[in-house]
């Protein structure tokens, strides 16, 4: 303390240095900018945090979080680290939070050390809430209630995105059970909260989540023969950047046969009713009634119609029903 007083007294600009003058060696020239001496002074709680490291209640430190800054912003790092600061002033200062729980909160409600994106969710969150006159400053699940206060500030709720399984598939299937990965927010009865959660889900039987205290897990659909679900931006936005809900999902009830289709893709190639018949081996009445959508192939003639027309995949071939809102 006497070291830091001497060395306050004799600069208006802190450097680097003052560090490793007083012990203190994890900073470097990436992790700090020179400031002057009033901006020094509010924010040596962060920069002399010492993290007892024992569990998640105290594990982190400003270092975690700069590092992070640094990784992730070296495009604009000095604009992005002066925005962390400056979020950590008005946590403590502001909101009056003590630096264990600004540096801890957020690893304990995303499982990550030092992901200070989260700190910026918090901030805001604080922000509104104070306006809506909310005592509650570390809610037990920020995701939800970052959301209500955006809701009643008349803001846009964040959407949680469905994560891929496995690599461009969204869902897998066990029976007539569709089971997705991701983040789920969920309300107090563990229900997941399906407006802030990037699926969309119709005519399922029922639906439910197995999610982490970070109500991070799975999300699971019982399926019907009329259920059909989307899934939003995954597999990306429009060219605009608006959004997109892609097909992830269609009962059966829901499919039929688009007879359409044949006869463009056979006119398309050139040929002739009675010769697609007799590629396949049937009449060409039977034919006709398939073109006209009178009857539908059964699997059999379906596949030798996909090879000669080349079509590739059953979805070409498919029409796809409205479906009632549940």
């Amino acid at each position: 303390m006497e070291k830091l007083v001497d060395y306050l007294s004799r600069h208006e600009v802190v450097g680097l240095e003052v560090f490793s003058y007083l012990g203190f060696n994890k900073m470097n020239k990436y992790m700090f900018q020179p400031v002057n001496k009033e901006v020094f002074i509010r924010r040596i709680p962060f920069y002399f945090h010492k993290s007892q490291k024992r569990n998640l209640d105290d594990l982190g430190t400003v270092y975690d979080f700069v590092s992070r800054v640094l990784e992730y912003s070296r495009n604009n790092y000095e604009e992005e680290l002066e925005r962390f600061y400056n979020t950590l002033e008005k946590l403590y200062y502001d909101y009056k939070l003590d630096t264990v729980t600004i540096f801890n909160y957020t690893i304990r409600q995303t499982g990550y050390v030092g992901e200070f994106e989260s700190i910026y969710t918090w901030s805001h969150y604080l922000k509104l809430a104070q306006r809506l006159g909310l005592d509650e400053k570390t809610p037990k699940h920020l995701i939800v209630d970052y959301n209500i206060v955006r809701e009643k500030t008349g803001l846009k709720p964040v959407i949680y995105q469905i994560n891929d399984m496995y690599i461009g598939n969204y869902i897998e299937r066990h029976g007539n059970i569709l089971k997705m990965s991701g983040i789920f927010p969920c309300d107090r009865n563990n229900q997941p909260i399906l407006k802030w959660i990037g699926v969309r889900i119709k005519n399922a039987k029922r639906i439910w989540i197995d999610v982490n205290d970070r109500q991070k897990g799975f999300l699971y659909v019982e399926i019907t023969p009329t259920t059909k679900v989307w899934g939003l931006n995954v597999y990306g936005e429009d060219e605009d950047g608006s959004d997109i809900w892609y097909d992830l999902y269609t009962g059966p009830l829901l499919m039929d046969f688009d007879y359409e289709v044949i006869k463009d893709r056979r006119v398309a190639i050139g040929m002739t009713q009675k010769q697609v018949a007799e590629a396949i081996g049937a009449s060409s009445r039977t034919y006709q009634k398939w073109e006209r959508g009178e009857t539908t192939p059964d699997g059999h003639f379906l596949l030798r119609l996909m090879n000669v027309l080349d079509i590739k995949e059953l979805s070409e071939i498919t029409k796809i029903h409205d479906v009632d809102d549940e």
